[in-house]
C-alpha cells in the first residue's frame, strides 16, 4: 500500500506496525519542513501515539510555542510533531487551531483507537474503506486497492454523477464500499465501530457593508495567508496563468512581502485559450524569473493524455488536468513547492455561473407565459444563432427549476433526465432513481441564486474537481502545491463579504480586480475571465481525433458495457469531423464529453471493476 504512493513522497518511505493490535501505518515523504528530523510515521515521545500525515500546518510555530508554554517538549523542528503533540493536549479540538492543508491518521495504542481528519476545504485527499476484513485508508484509492481482498465493484451512483458533472459527488467514489472523508470532518475508528464529526463548515455571513472595508479586509487576509504559506525549508515557486488570482498573489509576494520568486505558465498556440501574453507582462512588471511551457496545436501526444488519466484512480473529466500535469512537471525540475491561485473564483465570485444563477432567479419570478414565449423565440433563432439559442434554453430551463435543481442545470454537462439516452437499459436499472443533490443534509428549500451556488461550489465542486485535479497532477511529480486563497484568514473574510462586492451584472471578481489594480497594470486587472482549459480538438488535430474515435467505438471498447453505442458514435463523429449541432452542444462541451468518455474507457481498462 505504501509503495503505491511513492510518487507522492519520493524523499522517504517507512511503515509502522503494531502486530498485537493488527494495525499498520505507512508514509511516503516529500520533505519540506525539517528535512532531517520530520520522518514518518512519527511516534510520540512516550510511544503511545503514532501519526502519518500529508500536508502542511502553516501556523505550527505559534502552536508549538503555546504547547511549550504548557510543558510540552519537542525532539524535532517539524510541523508533524506539533500536530502530534496538539492532539495529545487537546484531542480532536486541536483541529480548530490548525491553519493548513492536511489529511492525517493518528493511532492511540493504549485506547486502540484510530483518529483521521481532513482539512477544511479538502485540499488534501483522504479515502477509506470499512470492510469485514478491516479498516483501510489512504491518500489515493490505489493505496487501498493494493491491500488484499479489496472488492473492485462499480458504484453506479458515482457513474451517473460523472456523466452529469464530470466527477462523483463526495463522499462517493467509483468503487462501491470505498468512500472519501468529507472536508472539514474527522473520524474515529475502534473495535466499537466508527464515529464521525464536523469541525468546520463553509457558512456565508455577509456582515461587511462598506466597499472600502471589504477591500481592506481582503487585502489583509490574503497577505496574511500568503505570509503563512511561505513557511518552508526549500525554495517556493508560483503558478502564473495571467489571470487575476495568480497575478495578484505573485504581485503581493513581490511587492508586499518582498519575495524573489520564479513563475511558471503554459502557453497555447491557439489565441482563444492562450493567456501567456498577460502572464509575461505580469512577470516583466514584477521582475520574476519566468518560465513558459509551450503546448503546440496539432502536436498532441496521446500517450501523454493516457499518462495523465492513469494518475487518477477514478474517471476524471476535467481536461485542464493536461496543462496542469505539464506545468507541475516543469516546476518540479527546479523546486518542490509552488503557490497557486485556486480558490479565488470560489471565494470571490469569479465564475459567470454565479451571475447566471442570479439572472435565473429573477427570470423564475416572471409569469409562466413569459418564459414560454422566450423559449419559442430561442427556438426561432437556433438556425442562425445556435450558440445564443443554446445558452437561452439553458437559462430558461434554470429559471423554471427550483432549489438545487437550478444549480445543476447551470453547471452540468448532461442533464440528469437525459441519462436514459446515454446508458444501456441494464445500467439505468442499476442507477435507479437518480437525483443529484447539491444541497444535501436536509438543507431547506430556497429560491437558489448566486450565494447558494457559491455554497455548493465550495462544498462539492472545489474538492471534487478543482482541488482533486491539482493534488493528483502535482503529486504525480512529487510537487507540493499551496493555495493561499483557501487559507483560514481568507475563508473567514470571504464569508463576511456580501455577493454584491464580488460580482454583478457589470462583471465578476469585482473586489479582487480592485485589489489587483493597486499592484498591476490596468489591462491585467480588467481582463476577462478565462478558464485554465485546453483546446483539445485542435491540439489533437484531425489524426488524433480519429484515433480517439476509433478507441471509443471499437467493438472491444469497455464503455460498450455501459454506454449506448449510438450515443458514442454520435459524439465521436461530430468530434472527428468537427461538424455537430451547435444548438445542442458548445465546442467546449463537446470535447469535454469526449474527454469524459475517454477517461471512463481508460479507467475501466486499468482497474477492471466488477460491473
Amino acid at each position: 500500500m505504501t509503495d503505491a504512493l511513492q510518487h507522492r513522497g519520493p524523499d522517504g518511505q517507512a511503515t509502522w506496525l503494531h502486530e498485537a493490535a493488527g494495525v499498520g501505518l505507512g508514509h511516503t515523504r516529500l520533505a519540506i519542513i525539517d528535512l532531517a528530523g520530520g520522518a514518518q510515521p512519527m511516534p510520540s515521545g512516550d510511544g503511545r501515539f503514532v501519526i502519518t500525515f500529508n500536508g502542511e500546518i502553516y501556523n505550527f510555530q505559534a502552536v508549538r510555542q503555546e504547547l511549550e508554554g504548557l510543558g510540552h517538549t519537542f525532539r524535532t523542528r517539524s510541523d508533524t510533531e506539533v500536530l502530534l503533540e496538539a492532539y495529545r493536549r487537546w484531542g480532536r479540538a486541536c483541529l480548530e487551531r490548525l491553519h493548513g492543508m492536511f489529511a492525517f491518521a493518528l493511532y492511540d495504542s493504549v485506547e486502540r483507537r484510530l483518529f483521521l481528519a481532513r482539512d477544511r476545504t479538502g485540499i488534501k485527499p483522504l479515502y477509506y474503506a470499512c470492510l469485514a476484513g478491516g479498516f483501510y485508508f489512504g491518500s489515493e484509492l490505489k493505496a487501498i486497492l493494493a491491500a488484499p481482498n479489496i472488492p473492485r465493484r462499480l458504484n453506479y451512483r458515482a457513474l451517473a454523477d460523472f456523466l452529469v458533472l464530470s466527477y462523483p459527488l463526495l463522499p462517493e467514489t467509483f468503487f462501491a464500499g470505498i468512500q472519501e472523508l468529507e472536508p472539514g470532518t474527522w473520524m474515529e475508528v475502534s473495535n466499537e465501530g466508527t464515529r464521525t464529526g464536523r469541525f468546520w463548515a463553509w457558512q456565508r455571513e455577509p456582515k461587511i457593508q462598506e466597499a472600502g472595508e471589504a477591500l481592506r479586509s481582503a487585502e489583509q487576509a490574503i497577505t496574511q495567508s500568503l505570509r503563512e504559506h511561505l513557511i518552508a525549508d526549500v525554495p517556493i515557486g508560483a503558478f502564473l496563468s495571467g489571470g487575476i488570482d495568480s497575478s495578484l498573489l505573485v504581485a503581493l509576494l513581490v511587492k508586499a512581502l518582498g519575495q524573489q520568486i520564479e513563475t511558471f505558465n503554459v502557453r497555447f498556440t491557439e489565441a482563444e485559450y492562450d493567456e501567456s501574453p498577460y502572464a509575461r507582462k505580469v512577470a516583466e512588471c514584477l521582475g520574476t524569473q519566468h518560465h513558459e511551457i509551450v503546448l503546440e496545436t496539432a502536436e498532441a501526444d496521446i500517450g501523454l493524455v493516457d499518462d495523465v488519466l492513469r494518475q487518477f484512480d477514478q474517471p476524471f473529466g476535467d481536461s485542464s488536468a493536461i496543462p496542469t500535469y505539464l506545468i507541475c512537471r516543469k516546476i518540479r525540475q527546479s523546486m518542490k513547492v509552488a503557490i497557486a491561485g485556486d480558490g479565488g473564483d470560489e471565494m470571490f465570485g469569479g465564475y459567470p455561473r454565479f451571475r447566471h444563477a442570479e439572472t435565473a432567479r429573477q427570470l423564475g419570478r416572471l409569469p409562466g407565459w413569459c418564459l414560454q414565449a422566450a423559449r419559442s423565440a430561442a427556438g426561432g433563432i437556433a438556425p442562425f444563432a445556435p450558440d445564443l439559442a443554446r445558452q437561452a434554453h439553458r437559462m430558461l430551463r434554470a429559471a423554471s427549476a427550483h432549489d438545487e435543481e437550478r444549480l445543476m442545470v447551470l453547471s452540468c454537462y448532461e442533464f440528469p433526465d437525459n441519462l436514459g439516452e446515454i446508458f444501456l437499459p441494464a445500467v439505468m436499472e442499476r442507477i435507479g432513481s437518480y437525483v443529484p443533490a447539491f444541497l444535501r443534509d436536509g438543507a431547506p428549500a430556497c429560491d437558489a441564486g448566486g450565494g447558494e451556488f457559491i455554497d455548493a461550489t465550495v462544498r462539492y465542486v472545489l474538492p471534487g474537481d478543482y482541488l482533486r485535479k491539482v493534488d493528483v497532477m502535482s503529486s504525480a511529480h512529487g510537487l507540493e502545491v499551496r493555495v493561499p486563497l483557501l487559507g483560514e484568514a481568507v475563508l473567514d473574510c470571504a464569508a463576511r463579504i456580501p455577493e454584491r462586492f464580488k460580482y454583478s451584472r457589470q462583471g465578476n471578481k469585482l473586489l479582487l480586480r480592485a485589489l489587483a489594480a493597486r499592484y498591476l497594470p490596468d489591462e491585467i486587472a480588467a481582463k476577462p475571465k478565462a478558464g485554465f482549459g485546453i483546446p483539445l480538438d485542435t491540439w489533437l488535430g484531425a489524426q488524433g481525433r480519429k484515433e480517439i474515435q476509433a478507441t471509443l467505438i471499437a467493438p472491444n471498447a469497455h464503455i460498450r458495457e455501459l454506454v449506448r453505442p449510438d450515443y458514442v458514435q454520435m459524439l465521436t463523429s461530430g468530434f472527428a469531423t468537427q461538424e455537430w449541432g451547435r444548438a445542442q452542444l458548445s465546442r467546449y462541451n463537446l470535447y469535454q464529453h469526449i474527454y469524459m468518455l475517454w477517461s471512463l474507457e481508460r479507467w475501466l481498462a486499468q482497474w477492471k471493476p466488477c460491473l
